[in-house]
């Protein structure tokens, strides 16, 4: 948790590593997660169904 961490890394490594982590969720969620606004679920549903990579649902 946060105050064990506090505790045995210190303020400044705390947020450090807090700050790491989100970047590496940022990063991760720009690159692999498809960006769907506009598309509908059935336009979805079958693009899986007809096994489109999932990085490619959105196009």
């Amino acid at each position: 948790t946060f105050l064990t961490l506090l505790n045995h890394l210190g303020r400044a490594n705390t947020f450090w590593l807090y700050a790491t982590c989100n970047l590496a969720f940022l990063l991760f969620t720009w690159a692999l997660v498809p960006e769907t606004k506009g598309v509908t679920l059935e336009h979805i549903e079958q693009k899986l169904m007809d096994g489109q990579p999932l990085r490619d649902i959105g196009r």
